[in-house]
């Protein structure tokens, strides 16, 4: 995968990560909370956030 690309998708992946924990705490604070969708939206921002992590790190030999 070429150097562009990773750096594509691990941006993409950063901005799902902020926007599904942000949907998390969005939604866990309503009244009622709407804590299923929270619980949905906060595991694929942490999905998002290990896979951009794992996108950005430097190869090692």
């Amino acid at each position: 995968m070429t150097p562009f690309w990773k750096i594509f998708i691990a941006i993409f992946c950063y901005i799902s990560a902020l926007v599904g924990l942000g949907l998390a705490v969005a939604n866990a604070s309503v009244k009622p909370p709407a804590t299923t969708h929270a619980f949905v939206y906060g595991a694929l921002g942490v999905v998002f956030l290990v896979v951009a992590i794992a996108m950005s790190r430097k190869p090692r030999y």
